[in-house]
């Protein structure tokens, strides 16, 4: 395994090999700079890998993004897609609960705050956007079609947006080159990154399942706990990604996150104009 890039886990410097083999015999090679080993989780079982990541171990992404091949990303991050689409489609998460708010659609996701309702002072375009979400077609006596019509509307929103958010940081993280080690990151390993960092999602599953009927001040909490959770792991992601600074990172996430929510929110009711 040597001639092939791989870094140190602990402390990000480049090494030539990860281990070497004697017969039988592996051996973990040591890093030159920090002296440790360069990949320890090169012995560890995937569930202590996929603890670690759980716990936002910057050791455990770097081995996942620089030391393994991680072919099969793409099929992580469409799943991952699939389940944002499903909580947008299903109206149950954090995105409708703020549009809801803000274009004043009153229903069982809306929060009671007349000051946001942006469509009494807005651009006209925003006014369309807040009367296209409140039109909904779907109820008991539609057609099936309908429904998986505008799922797949969905999930090219959020894709879009996706899209968008992996562009928006790789232009901000390119002009900030003055703070960055990291002189240039293939596009290919930024979605492995969006992909690993956006896990955080599956943390809405449980309230898709199971919370049905359960009141909007705890859909609140818990989507607002899983957006928290998934800012700190797209943050440590992009310094281990970037080799940024940390508050570097943050506000590129904000940045990242802003564009995303944007681009979700004015390309899902052009869609559904122009697909039928």
């Amino acid at each position: 395994m040597v001639g092939k890039p791989y870094k140190c886990v602990n402390c990000g410097v480049e090494a030539s090999a990860l281990y070497r083999t004697y017969g039988t015999v592996i051996k973990l090679t040591k890093c030159e700079n920090c002296k440790g080993f360069v990949d320890k989780y090169i012995e560890y079982d995937p569930v202590i890998v996929m603890i670690d990541l759980i716990l936002i171990s910057k050791e455990a992404q770097r081995h996942v993004l620089y030391n393994t091949d991680f072919k099969s990303f793409w099929k992580l991050l469409i799943t991952l897609m699939m389940l944002e689409t499903y909580g947008v489609w299903k109206s149950d998460s954090l995105f409708n609960i703020a549009i809801n708010s803000m274009c004043g659609i009153a229903g069982n996701n809306t929060i009671n705050i007349t000051n946001l309702h942006v469509y009494i002072a807005t651009p006209e375009l925003s006014k369309n956007n807040c009367m296209a979400w409140t039109h909904d077609n779907r109820d008991d006596n539609n057609d099936l079609f309908i429904w998986e019509k505008d799922f797949y509307i969905q999930f090219m929103s959020t894709l879009a947006g996706i899209f968008v958010f992996v562009a928006t940081t790789q232009l901000l993280m390119t002009s900030f080159k003055l703070v960055m080690s990291q002189s240039e990151v293939p596009i290919l390993r930024c979605l492995k990154a969006f992909s690993l960092a956006d896990v955080s999602v599956l943390f809405t599953l449980p309230m898709l399942v199971w919370g049905t009927d359960t009141s909007l001040e705890t859909r609140l909490v818990h989507y607002g706990l899983v957006l928290s959770y998934s800012f700190v792991v797209f943050t440590n992601v992009f310094t281990v990604l970037y080799e940024c600074p940390m508050f570097v990172a943050a506000l590129t996430v904000v940045a990242g996150y802003m564009a995303k929510y944007t681009t979700s929110y004015h390309a899902t009711p052009l869609l559904r104009i122009y697909i039928t």
